[in-house]
């Protein structure tokens, strides 16, 4: 009988990766609303359904043991664990403005060269959904 050993969760995700498994997302309490943008460490990830983001999200190569915060698409903030996959509503940002998402968006580190940035002028006339929805197509295109 073979001895089983007790593997990191980064060894894991490599794995699955590796095996063409994706995980699927948990939640705690009750699901977030999609499309949903995680941000991980600078790089933002959005899914437009539970299995879209899980796919992308697999497809990440330096997810850690800490907590990514997540945004949905009523501007909730969420919290992931790549350790469990699990979308909690417990965080300490839990309303995230149309400037700081905006931000979020402008200043990720996976832009590409030929996009444009969502311009941060006139905010205050826009709606918090439609500024939403117009980042979640720009990403979707990338």
């Amino acid at each position: 009988m073979e001895n089983f050993t007790c593997i990191n969760t980064v060894k894991f995700q490599n794995t699955l990766r590796q095996m063409n498994k994706i995980p699927p997302i948990h939640y705690l309490f009750r699901k977030q609303r999609y499309p949903v943008i995680v941000d991980v460490d600078g790089n933002l990830v959005c899914g437009k359904s539970a299995s879209t983001l899980a796919r992308r999200l697999s497809k990440t190569l330096n997810l850690q043991e800490k907590t990514y915060n997540t945004i949905d698409s009523a501007g909730e903030g969420w919290a992931f664990y790549p350790r469990q996959w699990l979308l909690s509503p417990l965080t300490l940002k839990k309303r995230w403005t149309k400037l700081e998402i905006v931000k979020l968006y402008n200043e990720r580190k996976n832009i590409k060269s030929e996009e444009k940035t969502y311009s941060e002028k006139s905010l205050s006339s826009k709606r918090l959904d439609s500024i939403l929805s117009d980042i979640f197509e720009l990403l979707n295109k990338t």
